[in-house]
Formats: C-alpha cells, structure tokens, sequence
C-alpha cells in the first residue's frame, strides 16, 4: 500500500515538474526584478539628492553674488574701458570667488541627465522582464490546463475498466490558481459512494494509483516503467485487467515489473529471478519459458 502510494505521487509529481522549472525560472526573474526596483530605488535617491546639491550651489551663487547663473547669457557686445573698470570694481567688491562653481554646476547637470537615463533603461528592462514573466505564466496554465485535461479523460475512461464499473475523476483544489493549484482524486468504487481517495481501501487505492500511473502513460507515453509490487494488493479479478493493460500499453512503453505474483510472471515477456545464496550476495537467475 506505500509502495503504491509513493508510485502516484511521484507520477502526479511528474505532472507538474515543466511546471516547476517555469515557476524556478520565474522565481529567478522575480529576484531580477526586486533587484531593478533597487537599483532605480536607489538611482531616484542619487537623482533626488544631485537636484539638491545643484539648487544649493546656485543658492550660494545668488547668495554671494546676487545673480542667478540660470539667467546669465553673453553680452551681444563687449563694453567699454569704463564699463570694463566699473565691472572691475564690483568684482572687487564682490570678494572671492569660487571659479570651479561653474563646472561643478555643469558636472552636476550631466551627472543628472546620465542617471536620469539610466533610470528610464530600468524602467523599460523591468517592463520587460514583467511581460516575460507574464508570457511564461500564460504558456504555464495552458499546458497545465491540457495536460490535466487528457489524463483526467483517460483517468475516467480507465478507472471503470480496472473496476468493472464505478467512476473517477482528478479536481483541482483551486482552479481560479493553476499555477499553485493541488490534485485530488475523488473515486467510487462499484456499489460505493464519490469519495476522497484517501477512504478507499488498500486494494482499492493501489488499483486507482495503477489506472492513474496508465492515464499518465496513455497522455504522455514513457519510454520505461519500474513497478515495484504494485500487484501485491489485487485480488485474481483485478489482477487479470492490470495485465490486460500492461500488454495495450507494452507497444509504447517497456514495464519491468517486480512482483512475486505467478499470474503476473505468466504474462512477462522475460522473467528474471533473484536469489541470496550467501548473506548480503544476491545473484539474478534467468528463467527460461517452456511453452
């Protein structure tokens, strides 16, 4: 019984391992973007603070020297000797000068315009890697979406015949998330009521896990299978439509199947034996069919 359950929930495991790798890889774009919005954080900051410091120098200007340097424009003509010793004079007057305030003023703008381009190109890269993320979600859901709805048909289609009646199906525990959404089976068992699979029987849920573990095979063919005893709960019954399905899938899909049921080893195509002649040694016998 926990062999069997084990084997289903590593195969509905494998449902969702695409799944998985988009939400690994979104996971990893996520950080990306966290990261961006840091960066243009902190470039917004940087921006921020240059807008201060460039009205703080030009407050310094009009301070000392009681003139906006944002308005100073070159004279159409050069003034007189007069006018030159009048300006002399009220350079005089004016003290000292810091001469560097012009160019740290300029350095300043063109710090600015960098950062503020800067910023508009992490704009743009996070949109992007939002659109990404979005695409990749999208393409999620619709493959998921299909998936689940071939091996749910299959599901409904095989329970009945490993049953000889009753009915199954697979719901999703949310389907307004398919990105985060659980599976459950929900079967009825002839003569039974629709239950969660978890009240079946022993017998009952491995053969439910096995016409899971077929839909699977059926949606998306394997090229191998190991099945480790999953025939150890099935009555004679039961155990005549496993086989059955292993031989329609065996055209598609290799099975090798551990089993000490003689039923089972009837329909194997090779049946290989082990044995432990010495403690801790086990030696593999093959067995020859005689018909």
């Amino acid at each position: 019984q926990g062999e069997a359950i084990r084997v289903l929930k590593g195969k509905a495991e494998d449902l969702g391992v695409s799944v998985r790798k988009i939400e690994e890889n979104s996971v990893g774009l996520g950080k990306a973007v966290k990261e961006l919005r840091e960066k243009v954080h902190g470039l917004e900051m940087e921006s921020v603070r240059l807008e201060q410091t460039l009205d703080g120098i030009v407050e310094k200007i009009i301070e000392r020297y009681r003139v906006d340097p944002r308005t100073i424009s070159c004279p159409k003509s050069l003034p007189d000797d007069s006018q030159l010793g009048d300006i002399r004079s009220k350079i005089e007057a004016m003290g000292e000068v810091n001469p560097a305030a012009i160019n740290e003023s300029r350095q300043i703008d063109e710090r600015l315009a960098f950062l503020v381009e800067q910023e508009q190109d992490l704009r743009k890269a996070v949109e992007s890697l939002f659109a990404t993320i979005n695409a990749i979600n999208k393409t999620t859901r619709e493959r998921f979406r299909t998936a689940f709805d071939s091996i749910n048909e299959q599901f409904q289609e095989i329970f009945p015949f490993l049953f000889r009646g009753g009915e199954a199906r697979l719901e999703l525990t949310d389907e307004d998330n398919l990105l985060e959404t659980g599976v459950e089976i929900m079967a009825r068992p002839p003569g039974k009521r629709v239950q969660n699979m978890d009240l079946l029987s022993g017998g009952e849920k491995a053969l439910t896990a096995v016409a899971l573990i077929f839909s699977i095979f059926l949606t998306k063919p394997s090229p191998f299978c190991l099945l480790d005893e999953v025939d150890a709960p099935l009555d004679d019954s039961n155990l005549a439509r496993f086989n059955e399905m292993l031989r329609k899938l065996g055209d598609r899909t290799q099975f090798l199947v551990i089993t000490h049921n003689k039923r089972s080893m009837e329909e194997a195509d090779s049946l290989y034996g082990v044995t432990m002649e010495a403690s801790g040694v086990s030696r593999v016998v093959s067995v020859e069919f005689v018909s």
